[in-house]
């Protein structure tokens, strides 16, 4: 019976670890959410806490349990949560003012490295590389970094001119202020150590704009702002360059001179004055009345009189021709009108013209001059009319001031021409890329452009000649490159439409999440690099691109819910499953459940977090109730292996005894052991093992018994013949002898024999040779080993003896007692004449007693 629910313990407050767990990753009572900070801090088991923790996400918190927590893992965890919270990657991170605050307080170098990376902010990204002084760091961020104040900023902290060559070099085509700003911070270190080449590029430099100006009159400020740079520079400087900077500033200055007083201007003839006919004509125009023929105005007195009877053709010809003449009059006059209509607004453009071209002239302003002057010719050109004599004086006082200047301009322009084809000309040696070479050229020929439009002067010359065929000849080892650049574009081009036909066949087959994300990241990558196809070609391929971004969007997002709900469904089943009753199989369903798990896929990265928690949940407690069953059967399976151990060590013992004390006690164990029903390989394998030794030891006391007579006479003889060699003393034979233990083998000969060699006296006599080796020979057959060469002959001999005699009905021989006669009458026969002969009755005996039963 399950009590209520206002009776029973809160599962946080459980003394299962795994149960506090899940209660702390998912419960919401007041209770608990207030306990949290307690939890994290004192609770016993290290997964307790580090749940809590997670679940405060607090950065204090996590910052201290990172350095005191007493677990490890607990302090690996608590340290990536405090880097997510202070970094901002983390879904409850606090504020970026808070996050600035907490900054100020860490000193440890790869914490302020990785928020320099990993901040989304600009603002801490900036506040963490203040504090960062690695060299590589600050030149990997000056690249890389999303803001580009930070990119300029870090760039000035950078003193490195290879370093700044390189971020000069990858902002090329990326960044334009970088890729500036990088070089003109090398232009300055080059400046600040004295290269005399930076030096006089930059002098160079300011000579051109100072002479810009003459042709293109800025803000003072411009002027004003050269100087400055100029006075930085001047003292390094050789002579002709400081010779032309004071030329092109006389000439500035001179161009803002009044003008002097011009010569009288020759005014052009007034033409003829309105006839009366023609006043007449506009008059009778502006009555609405249409003018009579010239040969009407004064009849004749012939025209009272009756007109005469004609033919109607000749009526009606004159008449036609009448109307003809009238309307031809009438466009004329109507073309006349027009024609003053248009001369009065010409003379009304005129004046405000010669304003504008009298203001560009005393201005210094060439081009606007230049502007000028032709319109107002082109005004003058189209006026019948002759001009006022104040504004022909003005125009005659204008354009003397304007010859002059214009006389200026064409100096300092051809100046500025001869050093264009010096700067062209020394291209092909500088060593240039070809992109930039040809920028070089591409920039003079639009100066060169600039220079002739401002001077209103057609394009030829020495000089045109010059700087053409110099450009021709810079560009000329460039053309392979643009060439194969070329090639490698349309290469890329074609690429990417096999890209958009492959990418039109995904959205098609229906993809799944995984090809369809991965269609889409090849599809963002060829994106990224259009730059690398014909800027013709870039907008609509970037169009076509982004499309198919959207298409793989909504492709996702539909998998991505389809996932979401195949995952709930899954949590539903985790949850069923951690909460009812314990089944058999319970653990297959978890397995099962966690492959479906996997095989659903991933979907959204923050959707699948959650979801994984809440089924990481379910799954936890279905297994801890499983690890509770689990731990009970060990604990039984533990008690039966302890109790299969000590009997397995009794049975090793009793292996290990020389002779046991109870021969029942195999019996007796076998039986308990059996009645465990012990199923671990290793125990079943040690106890039979135990057994097998029992078996064996009882095997070896039982051959050692049926030798012990055999041994005992092989110890004795060894004594013996000790003796006979007078190998050592004889007290101490006489001890050795006695500790032998005795045999009934040869007893007495061997006593004998060693009772006559111990004597003082005593003389040891050979025994025959031939009667050794025919011993020896029999020994050896008995236990089957080869005869000595010069022992073969007798050794046949004895076995046809021995075949004859088995031929002849004799009755089978017993090894033992064969091996005990063939002893005997070796003891009997007397010493060994050497000792080859005591060696092979060692080697004979010891394998005579290898084949003994």
């Amino acid at each position: 019976m399950r009590l209520p629910a206002f009776l029973r313990k809160p599962r946080w407050l459980s003394k299962d670890a795994a149960t506090r767990r899940v209660a702390v990753e998912h419960d919401r009572e007041s209770e608990l959410l207030a306990q949290l900070p307690a939890l994290a801090r004192e609770d016993a088991d290290p997964g307790v806490r580090l749940a809590a923790l997670r679940r405060i996400a607090d950065p204090g918190m996590a910052q201290r349990m990172a350095r005191d927590d007493g677990d490890a893992g607990v302090r690996a965890q608590a340290r990536a949560l405090w880097i997510e919270l202070l970094t901002g990657t983390h879904a409850a991170a606090p504020p970026l003012a808070e996050r600035r605050r907490l900054l100020k307080a860490v000193d440890e170098s790869d914490l302020l490295e990785h928020v320099a990376r990993r901040a989304p902010e600009a603002e801490l990204r900036r506040d963490a590389l203040e504090r960062v002084t690695r060299p590589s760091l600050l030149l990997e961020r000056a690249l890389e970094d999303a803001d580009p104040g930070i990119r300029l900023a870090l760039l000035g902290r950078i003193d490195d001119e290879t370093q700044l060559a390189r971020i000069a070099e990858r902002a090329r085509k990326s960044d334009k202020a970088l890729n500036r700003a990088a070089r003109e911070r090398i232009e300055a270190l080059r400046i600040a150590r004295g290269d005399a080449a930076t030096l006089e590029a930059r002098a160079r430099a300011l000579c051109e704009q100072l002479e810009q100006l003459l042709r293109e009159p800025a803000h003072a400020d411009a002027e004003a702002e050269i100087a400055a740079r100029w006075g930085e520079i001047e003292a390094r400087l050789s002579e002709p360059l400081r010779a032309r900077y004071a030329t092109a500033q006389r000439l500035l200055v001179a161009s803002r001179e009044p003008p002097a007083a011009p010569a009288e201007p020759v005014i052009p003839a007034t033409p003829a004055e309105p006839t009366a006919a023609e006043d007449a004509v506009d008059a009778a125009e502006a009555q609405g009345e249409s003018p009579a023929p010239a040969a009407e105005e004064a009849p004749s007195e012939a025209d009272d009189a009756p007109a005469p009877v004609v033919p109607p053709d000749a009526v009606i010809a004159p008449l036609l021709a009448q109307v003809r003449f009238a309307a031809s009059l009438d466009e004329a006059n109507a073309q006349r009108k027009l024609e003053r209509e248009q001369q009065r607004a010409l003379q009304a453009e005129l004046e405000p013209a010669t304003d504008a071209f009298v203001a560009a002239v005393e201005a210094g302003h060439s081009a606007d001059a230049h502007a000028a002057k032709a319109r107002l010719d082109e005004l003058r050109k189209r006026l019948d009319a002759p001009l006022p004599r104040a504004l022909a004086q003005r125009i005659g006082e204008a354009e003397s001031r304007y010859a002059e200047l214009s006389r200026w301009q064409h100096w300092a322009d051809n100046q500025r021409r001869h050093q264009l084809c010096e700067e062209i000309e020394a291209l092909p040696a500088s060593g240039l890329h070809p992109d930039a070479l040809a920028t070089r050229v591409r920039d003079a020929r639009a100066e060169w452009a600039r220079l002739d439009a401002a001077e209103n002067r057609p394009a030829g010359g020495g000089a045109a000649r010059r700087f053409h065929a110099a450009c021709r000849n810079a560009l000329a080892p460039t053309q392979a490159y643009f060439r194969k650049r070329q090639e490698l574009r349309e290469t890329h081009a074609q690429e990417l439409a096999s890209l958009l036909e492959r990418a039109e066949a995904t959205l098609a087959a229906a993809p799944t999440r995984s090809a369809a994300a991965a269609a889409r990241r090849e599809v963002a990558e060829a994106l990224r690099g259009l730059d690398r196809v014909e800027p013709r070609e870039r907008k609509p391929l970037a169009q076509r691109l982004r499309d198919h971004l959207s298409a793989f969007d909504a492709r996702i997002a539909q998998l991505d819910g389809e996932v979401e709900n195949a995952k709930a469904r899954l949590i539903a089943e985790a949850e069923a499953l951690s909460q009812g009753e314990l089944q058999r199989g319970t653990a297959a369903i978890a397995r099962e459940l966690q492959q479906r798990w996997q095989q659903a896929g991933n979907g959204r990265r923050s959707r699948d977090q959650a979801q994984w928690q809440a089924f990481r949940g379910a799954i936890d407690a279905a297994f801890a109730r499983l690890d509770a069953a689990r731990a009970e059967r060990v604990a039984q399976d533990a008690s039966v292996r302890e109790q299969a151990e000590a009997l397995c060590a009794e049975l090793e013992a009793l292996a290990a005894a020389p002779e046991p004390a109870d021969r029942g006690a195999p019996a007796r164990l076998r039986a308990a052991f059996d009645a465990l029903r012990v199923a671990e390989p290793a125990l079943l394998r040690r106890f039979e093992n135990a057994q097998a030794r029992l078996r064996e030891a009882a095997e070896r006391a039982e051959r050692a018994r049926r030798q012990a007579r055999f041994t005992a006479w092989q110890a004795r003889y060894r004594v013996c013949r000790a003796a006979e060699t007078a190998a050592q003393p004889a007290d101490v034979l006489r001890a050795q002898w006695q500790d032998t233990p005795p045999s009934d083998i040869a007893a007495d000969a061997l006593a004998r024999r060693f009772d006559g060699a111990s004597a003082a006296d005593a003389a040891v006599v050979p025994a025959s040779d031939d009667a050794c080796r025919d011993v020896l020979v029999e020994l050896e057959t008995l236990a089957g080993l080869e005869s000595p060469v010069e022992d073969r002959e007798r050794r046949r001999a004895r076995q046809l003896e021995r075949l004859s005699a088995r031929l002849g009905g004799g009755a089978a021989s017993d090894t033992a007692q064969d091996l005990a006669a063939l002893l005997v009458r070796w003891s009997e026969l007397g010493a060994a004449p050497h000792s080859a002969l005591d060696a092979r009755l060692e080697r004979a005996l010891a394998a005579a007693l290898d084949a003994l039963p």
